[in-house]
């Protein structure tokens, strides 16, 4: 980049060994201080797995199909989980921010792998821009440090495509081998992540490099059959019996999700990368199809069948960022130092970018110190430490019933709910003749949609009586409580959650969705 380049990139003389110790430090007052999970996956598909497994229930594994969720990624949260309670770490907070610490560490390679692949590329000026935008945008420091298959994919497939572009021909088959290898690790990850290399395959392919292919393919069916293979085979039909199932469950229910229209992806682009820098990031990715195919490809065909199937959750983009940060910075660069009409331009272009990065730094910021969901993670964190627990109610007035994150309750629990799985029943089944550990509870709810009648039913299914209700949210207090009280007259008011910032700023900008989520939660006094 040369004086000309405009803005403040020409003073962006920052070493990889900074903007490394930039991203670490974000990454761990993220994981820090933002406690919670973003979306139900990364929480109930993969640390109530583990904590299930580490109690012995057979979740997912009693299931004649296999599950829809990656296996190997809930196994390492079961072998962490092991390691924490045998060394004496119990606390769930405790146990969850260790996760998330460890998570941020590894989504260094983010950081390390996105900047290398740029200087190889390009030069070390547009690698400080890719690296600076991996550390800080807005929501790489939050999202990296979540359960999310969708960011733990990126560092195996970004090393894979930087074993590829290695230039050195003595090693070339063990670049391959490895690159197809880590591209097997993104892919037992997030099954979505192996049309990265099917684009970048697609490329060898028009280019005939068969010994390329042979030893790309070979590296990736060995290391997925080594993991995806030998988990289908010991706990299911076959070797990848969990793709095959995954792919006709999302075959056959490709409406039941979130939907939208062709272009919902573009737009989630353009909004997460903040226009007008977006713009130039997209028009910078396609000038590089001739200067990087494998990755231009691997991103275009990850991006249009994403675009193209109709479950459309903008969690499942984010692992095409990276690409987008690497070639559009490159591209638009290129284009900038060469377009007259940006050099006429400067001030323009780099006040394009003062907003960018004034804007990512402050949310990068704010979301590191945001504690999701907290409302539904909170109260159970205070019950986990009341040892004389049998039940708990939770009432939600006239707001939809959520599944509670029961793995915070620190003990052996169950959800009575029709749609949810029924682990008090489940144990019945696997553990027979076993009893159940003395601080099991259950949990019930209740809300504007379900009669007393209903839940006294359930109530009188087992022994386990609720000594805590915990009511949900603000709204047409006083008809919620008569009907509480209707079950239990006498109630004591313990204390009261209030909601994170964060959850009260959603609540503002969309209290149709976002609920006011202020918790009471009350003892139910003993009437003998």
């Amino acid at each position: 980049m040369t004086a000309d380049q405009v803005g403040v990139h020409n003073r962006l003389m920052v070493p990889l060994s900074l903007i490394m110790l930039i991203a670490f430090v974000i990454r761990m007052v993220a994981a820090f201080f933002s406690k919670g999970f973003a979306f139900h996956d990364d929480h109930f598909d993969v640390i109530t797995i583990a904590q299930h497994w580490l109690y012995g229930l057979p979740s997912w594994l009693h299931e004649p199909m296999p599950p829809r969720h990656s296996m190997f990624y809930a196994g390492i949260h079961y072998g962490l989980f092991y390691l924490m309670e045998s060394i004496g770490i119990t606390n769930p907070d405790t146990k969850m921010t260790l996760v998330r610490v460890l998570h941020g560490l590894y989504s260094l390679l983010i950081v390390y792998y996105g900047y290398k692949i740029t200087e190889r590329l390009s030069n070390q000026a547009n690698a400080r821009i890719v690296g600076l935008m991996l550390a800080l945008m807005w929501f790489m420091p939050f999202m990296s440090v979540r359960n999310l298959v969708e960011m733990v994919c990126i560092p195996p497939y970004l090393a894979a495509f930087y074993f590829m572009l290695k230039q050195d021909d003595r090693n070339r088959n063990w670049h391959y081998l490895w690159a197809g290898a880590l591209f097997a690790l993104a892919f037992v990850f997030r099954y979505h992540a192996a049309l990265f290399l099917g684009g970048a395959g697609l490329v060898l392919l028009y280019r005939r490099q068969w010994k390329d292919i042979i030893w790309l393919a070979l590296g990736f069916v060995l290391m997925a059959t080594l993991i995806q293979g030998t988990i289908d085979l010991i706990f299911f039909d076959y070797p990848f019996h969990s793709v095959v199932t995954y792919f006709f469950y999302n075959a056959d229910n490709a409406y039941n999700y979130s939907t939208g229209p062709v272009y919902r992806f573009l737009l989630t682009i353009l909004g997460f990368m903040v226009p007008p820098i977006s713009v130039y990031l997209l028009l910078g990715y396609s000038r590089t199809a001739r200067l990087a195919p494998m990755l231009f490809w691997a991103g275009l065909l990850f991006f249009v069948v994403h675009s193209l199937f109709p479950n459309k959750q903008e969690r499942f983009i984010l692992p095409l960022f990276p690409l987008i940060m690497i070639l559009g910075v490159i591209g638009w660069q290129d284009f900038v130092r060469t377009a007259k009409f940006w050099q006429r331009r400067k001030k323009l272009l780099a006040a394009s970018w003062a907003f960018f990065w004034i804007l990512n730094i402050v949310v990068a910021v704010a979301m590191s110190f945001t504690y999701t969901k907290k409302s539904r993670i909170a109260p159970l964190v205070y019950l986990s430490e009341k040892q004389d627990m049998d039940a708990v109610l939770l009432e939600f007035g006239n707001s939809s019933m959520k599944q509670p994150p029961l793995y915070y309750l620190n003990r052996l629990a169950a959800e009575f709910h029709e749609y949810h799985f029924n682990y008090k029943r489940d144990w019945d089944e696997y553990k027979a003749g076993k009893p159940l550990p003395q601080d099991f509870a259950m949990t019930y709810s209740l809300n504007g949609e379900k009669s007393l009648d209903s839940l006294q039913t359930e109530l009188s299914l087992y022994p386990y009586q609720p000594d805590y209700v915990i009511v949900v949210g603000q709204k047409d207090m006083e008809e919620r409580m008569q009907r509480i009280n209707s079950l239990y007259p006498a109630l004591e008011l313990e204390t009261t959650i209030t909601p994170s910032l964060y959850d009260r700023v959603l609540h503002f900008l969309n209290p149709r969705v976002h609920k006011d989520e202020h918790v009471r939660i009350y003892r139910v006094q003993d009437q003998n």
